[in-house]
């Protein structure tokens, strides 16, 4: 058979390609273009960009037959990558975010339909769908050498959000599409899809150290307010969004704030009912009195009620190796530190936590930031900062005695 191609380039291209794959340990079956053709009399087979050819990728059980045209795309979308990480892949004309595989089972269980959306932007049309198998991030992965048997490069359970476009992506276009193609799915079509980071040595150079050498957990925390508590922070597992996440932690240290003014309350009233001047209280001794009752209400306010409850039941050493740029004060902390800088870290976490938390919680255009809002690149950061303190709110409130929390 003779072998012809639509073009000599096309014919340079698909040469090209093929020792891509050689280069990358992908095997293909596709015709040995070093034999030569010169008998006329036989039959004429031409290559174009609709030609299959069957492909098999490292530790790949990937069997779809793709087009050259198709591979031909994918693997220079892969050379020309702009971002590339465990969640999303951005390259000149395509964007990739990895979402659940349980979108797999809607898709094959139920032979669910999700239908391509065209959105034309800024004079640019933009194409937005789920994909899944083999696409730009698998040949990037192939690239990077990121993958073994456990973590395969290309797989049927990869799914992405894809976003293309004709000519060069805007980041932030893109960005803003999948967050409302996300909404139109659940409020149209009812399907939740979240965004979830594709499992490879990508995550795993991210993971933290776990803690192998212990053998044994401390006792379950129980009693009264407990299982709430414990339920609010474990919402936090399945999420991946870091200002989830922080609203999260914030609302688990509000729930525990409660008990820990409550007890700064009785302690200084006690003191107060403890001294010999109230055995013949006088105008001066019953307005002291009242003071502390009117401090008590302000501490109810929510930053003071943050700060009142970081200061009593953290030991903020614990997040100074996690603490994002931001913190400077926070960051400084050692442990001989004077008091005052200790108070000016207190003060700099409650007033990061207010203000992230607001900026979150109310969404509004007109929203005016206070200063200590976190910086957008350093949201992970603080997350983790405040996973930590979140779980040492919940320790110091399990060690309370019953009668003491509030809930």
């Amino acid at each position: 058979m003779v072998i012809k191609f639509v073009s000599d380039a096309f014919e340079q291209e698909v040469r090209e390609l093929l020792s891509f794959f050689e280069q990358h340990s992908i095997d293909y079956d596709f015709y040995d273009l070093t034999d030569e053709f010169e008998k006329e009399d036989e039959d004429e087979k031409l290559v174009d960009e609709d030609y299959e050819l069957p492909v098999w990728f490292p530790h790949s059980y990937y069997e779809e037959t793709h087009t050259i045209g198709e591979l031909l795309n994918v693997v220079k979308d892969a050379n020309e990558v702009i971002e590339f990480d465990e969640n999303k892949f951005v390259s000149k004309r395509v964007a990739l975010f990895s979402i659940d595989d349980q979108i797999h089972e809607l898709i094959y269980s139920f032979d669910l339909e999700i239908p391509t959306i065209q959105e034309l932007i800024d004079g640019q049309e933009y194409t937005i769908n789920i994909v899944n198998g083999l696409t730009s991030y698998g040949i990037k992965l192939i690239t990077e050498d990121l993958f073994d048997k456990h973590f395969p490069p290309v797989d049927e359970s990869d799914f992405f959000i894809e976003i293309s476009a004709k000519d060069t992506l805007d980041i932030k276009v893109i960005e803003s599409l999948v967050d409302a193609y996300l909404f139109e799915l659940k409020s149209t079509l009812g399907i939740s899809i979240q965004l979830s980071p594709r499992l490879s040595y990508l995550t795993l150079e991210d993971e933290p150290e776990f803690s192998t050498d212990i053998t044994r957990l401390r006792p379950l925390l129980q009693g009264k307010g407990i299982h709430e508590l414990l339920k609010l922070y474990n919402s936090s597992l399945a999420s991946v969004s870091a200002d989830i996440l922080i609203l999260t932690y914030t609302k688990v240290i509000e729930y525990v704030s409660q008990t820990v003014i409550q007890q700064d309350l009785i302690n200084s009233a006690t003191k107060k009912l403890f001294s010999s001047r109230a055995l013949n209280p006088d105008a001066n001794y019953i307005l002291e009195l009242g003071e502390i009752f009117d401090k008590n209400r302000n501490n109810q306010k929510d930053y003071l009620a943050i700060r009142l409850t970081i200061e009593t039941c953290c030991d903020l050493n614990e997040i100074v190796a996690t603490a994002p740029q931001f913190l400077k004060f926070t960051r400084k902390l050692r442990s001989d530190s004077k008091n005052e800088d200790k108070i000016k870290a207190f003060i700099e976490i409650a007033d990061a936590i207010s203000n992230t938390r607001n900026m979150f919680a109310h969404a509004k255009t007109n929203y005016e930031k206070k200063g200590m809002e976190c910086p957008t690149e350093q949201l992970e950061e603080f997350a983790k900062c405040l996973d930590i303190l979140a779980q040492q709110v919940i320790r110091w409130f399990a060690k309370e005695h019953e009668d003491n929390r509030v809930i």
